[in-house]
């Protein structure tokens, strides 16, 4: 069995690009939290099945590599990124291609992600890359297994838990209250950095025309940017043990209480 899991490195700190209208990605990355509980589901996954393996599968910049041996060192057994100037600026459209494309070569029978990044918070990738692969989809997971050739998921929704099945091979969307990511020893640590990342780009593995992807390829469209407006003054509570009484009377005099 073959478990790929789609990540995304995002910037520990999001800016804004002012000449570009993008995020600014220059800076520091590592995955995003709800990435390390995907891991963690497919590791478990993994674990209940014989010979399995589990694939993290990225497009990012080739700086971003590193921050990708976290997910190997609690138990991936390798990795595949794709990179390359050509995808920069790629939107949902250009992105959910490249991945869908690397996803079809791997053949995974199960593909997870993450329900949304903490950069974009879009929540849609998973679902366009399911599209163009013409998969069946269960998202907002908050427990998962696989069993018999089916996944089998409970689903958080608005008035209670849904439990539904889909037959492999699957897209698993899950949320951030699934399997707590296990923590790496300094041998697993070490062992991660000797674990192989096949790199793919364009012509090299990704093979869709050039104007699909990146900026070219990019249907979304920055009208501008501009600074928030001030919120106006603010009132600071310092707690000497009668912090309660001050919001109180905070809240009161506002006739919000």
């Amino acid at each position: 069995m073959r478990i790929v899991v789609c990540v995304k490195p995002v910037p520990l700190t999001v800016e804004l690009d002012r000449t570009t209208a993008r995020v600014d990605r220059t800076g520091p990355v590592g995955l995003a939290a709800v990435d390390e509980h995907a891991i963690e589901t497919a590791l478990r996954i993994r674990d209940s099945s014989e010979g399995a393996e589990v694939i993290l599968l990225a497009l990012t910049a080739a700086t971003a590599f590193d921050s990708l041996r976290p997910g190997l060192a609690i138990g991936a057994d390798r990795a595949v990124v794709i990179a390359g100037p050509e995808f920069e600026g790629s939107d949902l459209l250009g992105t959910s291609l490249a991945l869908a494309e690397a996803a079809r070569a791997l053949a995974p029978d199960l593909l997870v992600f993450g329900a949304s990044s903490s950069d974009g918070n879009g929540a849609m990738l998973w679902a366009a890359v399911a599209a163009r692969l013409d998969l069946p989809v269960v998202s907002r997971a908050i427990s998962a297994e696989v069993a018999r050739g089916r996944v089998t998921a409970t689903r958080q929704m608005e008035f209670g838990l849904d439990v539904v099945e889909a037959d492999l091979p699957a897209v698993l969307a899950i949320s951030g209250e699934i399997a707590a990511p296990r923590y790496p020893s300094f041998r697993d640590v070490i062992g991660a950095k000797k674990k192989t990342v096949e790199v793919l780009g364009l012509g090299s593995g990704i093979d869709v025309p050039a104007e699909r992807v990146g900026a070219a390829g990019s249907r979304t469209t920055v009208l501008g940017i501009r600074e928030t407006s001030p919120r106006g003054t603010r009132t600071i509570i310092r707690d000497e043990g009668d912090a309660h009484v001050q919001l109180a009377a905070f809240l009161r005099e506002r006739r919000l209480l």
